[in-house]
């Protein structure tokens, strides 16, 4: 503002007058104020406003600003210096001045209205009568049920296009360094002039819960199934929760149904799965997760019958089995001596000959035929007749010792004349007391023949060698062990065995 007078009053400094309100000729709000640069030698400032050319208020000021009261509409202002001589020092120009009505914020939406502790940290609302400028601009804050509040950060892109027909404001709200806790939180929104928009309930803020998979059942399931239905049992987990099943492939999952518990039932489609371990995962909305490593395991599905038949074969079902000897079948004629063995010689003292017949098979099973080591293995029935001469000190005594024996020999399949024979069995002995001189019943001082007769379990064992003559005729000559079992000893002898057999 020029000084137009100033060469009136002698030694007064000359200088412009700067006013310093920030956009005087544009609207001002009712509650704003009007400021200017302090004069030096200023004793107070007159400033005068008038409304279409007629005074309508004239005030003074000590200080180098003035608060606006006056009602809403277009004015002109001008400040005029008195110097301490009560004098006009200078004086501006007249200059336009809109005064406005006082602006009412109001929030009209806010969104999400609903997060977890912990998650979301932008916001977005749409509000009207918010302030922004250079220096003063409308705040925002979340407020609890204590009075607590947390200032949000705000971002104005200014009115859209479609805002403004409305006249209102889309914003968007971040949040600092804190985070508002679990609760319910109002939303405020406070212009420069202390008006104020309230937003109750705006935000709740819910636990961040952190899901628990518990259990699952089944553990082990078979592929190719189109519906294997499968419990899950989850704690902690919030709505909108995601559940994820990793592994060798995709298996597709539909909920069939979910229990208050936290229980959910799926029907898994294994069709086309790749035999495995999968693992679990649940996520939360809010962002806690689980995950259950080898939560089941998908079997291959089960097998068939021709599957099981080739799994189950040996390597040696597989071979053929040896063609059935063109002579399986023998029968043997034998001569033997037994002699005592040990002890048995204080009882035996002579020996006698003895002769054998016997019956032999080869074996016929495909089993033993498909194994090589038991080409030469057979199975037979033998009768020996033994009589072997006793000396007591009363009389001679012959015992006639009648066994049947069921056994196994073998015979080295070798194709030579002259094979190792191996033989084993057991079976029932019966003893038969005689004497050239008394009669059986007769009584020989503390025991009769006849008492002396048993019944008992025979054993044998023995090993030589086999001679074939010809395809049908052979010669076995071997020496055997043969042990008697009675209720007080056990009687051994040793007899050398000559047969001849005949195969058919």
């Amino acid at each position: 503002m020029p000084n137009r007078k100033c060469d009136r009053i002698p030694g007064f400094p000359c200088f412009f007058f700067l006013l310093t309100f920030f956009i005087a000729a544009a609207g001002l709000q009712a509650q704003d104020r009007i400021e200017w640069e302090a004069v030096e030698g200023a004793q107070y400032y007159r400033i005068e406003f008038r409304r279409d050319g007629t005074l309508v208020l004239e005030t003074r000021s000590e200080e180098p600003s003035l608060p606006l009261f006056l009602p809403a509409g277009i004015y002109e202002f001008q400040v005029t210096v008195i110097n301490s001589f009560g004098k006009t020092a200078t004086q501006s120009d007249w200059s336009p001045l809109k005064i406005s009505a006082p602006i009412t914020p109001f929030i009209i939406d806010f969104s999400p209205r609903e997060i977890h502790e912990g998650g979301e940290s932008t916001f977005s609302s749409r509000i009207s009568g918010f302030v922004q400028g250079p220096e003063l601009s409308s705040t925002f804050a979340l407020e609890d049920s204590e009075g607590n509040q947390i200032e949000l950060d705000f971002q104005n892109p200014g009115l859209l296009p479609e805002e403004k027909n409305n006249n209102w404001n889309q914003i968007t709200l971040e949040l600092g360094r804190k985070a508002p806790g679990t609760g319910s939180w109002a939303l405020i929104l406070t212009n420069p002039d202390g008006r104020e928009s309230r937003m109750d309930n705006a935000l709740t803020v819910l636990e961040r819960l952190r899901p628990k998979i518990r259990k699952i059942s089944p553990k082990e399931m078979e592929a190719g199934s189109n519906s294997s239905i499968t419990m899950v049992e989850i704690t902690g987990m919030e709505d909108g929760a995601v559940i994820e099943i990793n592994g060798p492939s995709d298996i597709p999952a539909t909920l069939l149904k979910k229990n208050e518990d936290g229980v959910l039932e799926y029907s898994l489609n294994l069709e086309n799965t790749v035999p495995g371990w999968y693992s679990m995962v649940v996520t939360n909305p809010s962002g806690g997760f689980d995950v259950r490593e080898k939560a089941f395991e998908v079997l291959p599905p089960p097998p068939t019958p021709e599957e099981i038949a080739a799994a189950t074969a040996l390597d040696i079902d597989k071979k053929e089995p040896r063609p059935i000897p063109e002579y399986p079948d023998s029968f043997v004629f034998g001569w033997h001596f037994a002699f005592p063995m040990d002890s048995s010689k204080e009882y035996y003292e002579n020996s006698y000959a003895g002769f054998s017949l016997a019956y032999s098979r080869n074996f016929s099973n495909d089993l033993i035929r498909r194994i090589p080591v038991f080409n030469g293995l057979s199975w037979d029935i033998t009768y020996s007749y033994t009589n072997i001469e006793t000396t007591f000190p009363i009389t001679i005594i012959h015992l006639n010792r009648s066994n049947f024996i069921l056994g196994l020999s073998y015979v080295t399949p070798f194709n030579f004349p002259v094979n190792l024979l191996l033989k084993a069995g057991l079976g029932m002995g019966f003893s038969i007391y005689t004497s050239p001189e008394h009669d059986r019943d007769e009584w020989l001082g503390p025991f009769s023949l006849r008492d002396l007769d048993s019944l008992d379990f025979i054993s044998r064992f023995g090993a030589g060698v086999r001679y074939d003559i010809n395809p049908r005729w052979y010669i076995n000559l071997s020496c055997d062990f043969t042990a008697t079992y009675y209720l007080s000893r056990t009687v051994w002898s040793v007899q050398p065995v000559l047969q001849g057999g005949r195969r058919w």
